[in-house]
C-alpha cells in the first residue's frame, strides 16, 4: 500500500518562554528527528535557543534554523514589503546567529525552514523564494532547505539543485493550490490528535496533500511538521508516532534522505 520506509518528523522549536520550552517543547524533542530553532526574529530568546541546542544533541536530533521576517509583536506572521538587500540581511543574520551558538557546543546546523509569513509568501512568489534559495546556494550550499511540498519555494530548491526536503502539515488543512487554509478560517487548524493522525494517515497512504475539499495533490514527502504551539500537540506527535509504527515507517533524520 505504502511503499515509504522512512519519514521525518519536524517541531517548530524555542519560540516562545522558558516554561513552554520546559513542558512543551522537551516533550516533542523527544519524538522528534529535527527541530527547526527560532532565531529570534519571532520569538524566544537566546536562553531558550541554547538550552534547545543542547537538548537537541543529548537526544540526537538534528537541528536547524527557523528563519521569519523581524516581527516579534506578531509572532513573524505579519506580511511584510521586502527587497533583495532585506532578504539577503535577515536569511545572514538569523543563520549566522544560530551557527554561533551551535559552534559553541560544536553542534552542526543541518538545515533551513521558512517560518509564518515569510514562508507563506515565499510559497507563492518566485521571486521571494529564488532570493532565498540563491543566497543559501551561494553561502550554504550543503544545507538542507525544509520546504511545503508542491510550494514555489520547494520547485526552485529543486531546481536550483540544493537538498530539498518536501513536508507537510499535521495540523493544518490545505486548499486545492497545496496552500494552507489561512489561519483566520474556522478549522484551519487541526487540534484534535486522532483527526491529526487520520490527516497524515490519508496523505501518507495517498502519496500527497489532500485539501480539504478532497482533492489528492501528489508529491513526494520527506518530513511532517507539528507546530509547537498548536493546542495538543504533544498528544498530535504521539498520535503520529504510534501511527507510523503501525505503518512500519521508520523515523529518520532529514540528511538521511541526501
Amino acid at each position: 500500500l505504502v511503499h515509504l520506509n522512512k519519514i521525518n518528523l519536524n517541531s517548530d522549536i524555542a519560540e516562545k518562554d522558558l516554561s513552554f520550552f520546559d513542558t512543551i517543547d522537551m516533550q516533542l524533542i523527544n519524538k522528534i528527528a529535527s527541530a527547526n530553532l527560532s532565531c529570534l526574529y519571532h520569538g524566544g530568546s537566546k536562553d531558550v535557543v541554547f538550552k534547545a541546542l543542547s537538548y537537541c544533541k543529548t537526544k540526537r536530533v538534528s537541528v536547524g534554523a527557523h528563519i521569519s521576517f523581524l516581527d516579534r509583536d506578531n509572532f513573524g506572521r505579519t506580511k511584510t514589503n521586502w527587497n533583495k538587500k532585506l532578504i539577503q540581511e535577515i536569511v545572514k543574520d538569523q543563520l549566522m546567529f544560530i551557527h554561533n551558538l551551535a559552534s559553541d557546543i560544536n553542534f552542526p546546523i543541518t538545515h533551513v525552514k521558512l517560518h509564518g509569513a515569510l514562508s507563506n509568501m515565499a510559497c507563492v512568489d518566485q521571486d521571494l523564494s529564488s532570493e532565498i534559495v540563491d543566497f543559501l546556494k551561494k553561502n550554504y550550499p550543503s544545507i538542507i532547505l525544509l520546504a511545503p511540498a508542491l510550494s514555489e519555494l520547494a520547485k526552485i530548491g529543486m531546481n536550483c539543485n540544493i537538498p530539498t526536503a518536501l513536508e507537510v502539515f499535521a495540523d493544518r488543512t490545505y486548499e486545492d493550490d497545496a496552500t494552507l487554509t489561512p489561519r483566520s478560517i474556522n478549522d484551519s487548524l487541526i487540534t484534535d490528535p486522532n483527526s491529526a493522525r487520520e490527516h497524515v494517515k490519508a496523505m501518507l497512504i495517498q502519496g500527497g496533500i489532500i485539501s480539504r475539499n478532497g482533492d489528492t495533490l501528489k508529491t513526494n514527502i520527506h518530513s511532517v511538521c507539528v507546530h509547537s504551539d498548536t493546542p495538543n500537540s504533544v498528544e498530535i506527535l504521539e498520535q503520529i508516532c504510534i501511527l507510523l509504527r503501525e505503518m512500519k515507517i521508520k523515523k529518520a533524520a532529514l540528511t538521511e534522505f541526501f
